[in-house]
């Protein structure tokens, strides 16, 4: 029988997934360590957790069925996946800075 693959980010989004997953009934085996593939609480669904970037090339190439990750790693790889939907969690914060006392120009929309 074959299993269902899940790809899931290591780093911040990794606990908010695997709650997710909980939350559904299913999650990965709490002796994972540094396995790439790691069997999970249901014996037809196995999880792999790699790096954020790697989870759509997992998808795309097929060696994983389906994967978490920040929209923002999809508009960087520019993978040709399906993005069903949105989770609400992963956030990610925006800073621009510059050396003290250096001049930048005002950015579009009225942020400085």
């Amino acid at each position: 029988m074959s299993r269902l693959r899940i790809a899931l980010a290591k780093g911040r989004l990794y606990d908010p997934s695997v709650a997710r997953f909980r939350a559904a009934g299913v999650e990965p085996a709490n002796d994972g360590g540094r396995r790439l593939l790691i069997p999970s609480s249901d014996p037809a669904i196995e999880f792999l957790v790699v790096k954020p970037g790697d989870v759509p090339v997992y998808v795309e190439s097929g060696a994983a069925d389906l994967g978490v990750t920040g929209t923002d790693v999809l508009r960087e790889t520019g993978a040709d996946v399906l993005e069903p939907l949105e989770l609400g969690f992963g956030f990610c914060r925006l800073v621009v800075a510059s050396p003290t006392g250096a001049a930048y120009p005002q950015l579009a929309g009225g942020i400085t």
